[in-house]
């Protein structure tokens, strides 16, 4: 078994995980179950990046939380588009939380931040089907290891310190790949981040190819929506197409 990036290597780890007798639960479930797997993706760049990960974890079925970015400059959590992948997400039976930067509020107060993103969460929950659950961008140390009373944080004590916590952070397994760490049932139970941008859809795909098909995927329908809704824009567009 190749320890690889690819689509194929991460079923095998799934895979294993379900061999091993691990069941896969959502951050928001309390469970007294032996060998859990809370299984986490942040979304960071685009929602288009989550779709082949959640397919093959539904396939499997395995369900996943997705974190969303509410401040991203890249997607708009409101677009038409994004509702559309956000709701295919929750088809799959998949979980939907907020991606939240500390660095996006005025104050450091534990209790301050903690009211904002409850109003965040209830405004968000009015739109699309989210579970109260956060997960911090770039966490700072006033979040990590910290309870919430009105919602749950992933770096809480109870996912950050009681369980195992890995991550494949800027595409690198620190502790080597989970596949041999899930196979052994090194832990009963483990945190897992897993940032789909990292992950190619075949073994020929390089990184570069994928992120520009990202970034192309983007372009896109950032033309589209310019194209539809402007009208000088769209006819310079089709002025383009027709060269």
């Amino acid at each position: 078994m190749s320890c690889t990036f690819t689509m194929k290597h991460y079923r095998e780890i799934l895979e294993a995980a379900l061999k091993a007798g691990y069941v896969f639960r959502g951050f928001h479930q309390f469970t007294n179950e032996k060998r859990i797997v809370y299984l986490r993706h942040d979304l960071d760049i685009c929602l288009e990046e989550a779709l082949d990960m959640a397919a093959l974890e539904a396939e499997l079925g395995i369900q996943a939380t997705y974190f969303v970015l509410v401040n991203s400059p890249l997607y708009n959590l409101l677009a038409e588009d994004s509702l559309e992948l956000l709701h295919e997400l929750a088809n799959k039976r998949h979980w939907i939380g907020l991606h939240i930067d500390p660095a996006m509020f005025p104050t450091d107060n534990h209790g301050e931040m903690e009211k904002l993103i409850s109003k965040m969460i209830e405004f968000y929950a009015d739109v699309f089907h989210l579970v109260p659950v956060v997960s911090f961008h770039r966490p700072s140390p006033n979040v990590l290891g910290r309870d919430f009373g009105s919602f749950v944080s992933t770096y809480s004590p109870r996912f950050f310190k009681e369980v195992k916590y890995i991550s494949d952070s800027r595409g690198v397994w620190r502790e080597g790949c989970p596949c041999q760490i899930l196979r052994k049932r090194q832990y009963p139970s483990l945190q897992m981040l897993v940032h789909p941008i990292w992950w190619k859809t075949t073994e020929t795909e390089s990184l570069s190819d994928r992120l520009h098909h990202l970034l192309g995927e983007r372009l896109k329908r950032f033309r589209h929506y310019l194209g539809t809704n402007i009208e000088p824009i769209g006819k310079l567009l089709e002025k383009e197409k027709a060269k």
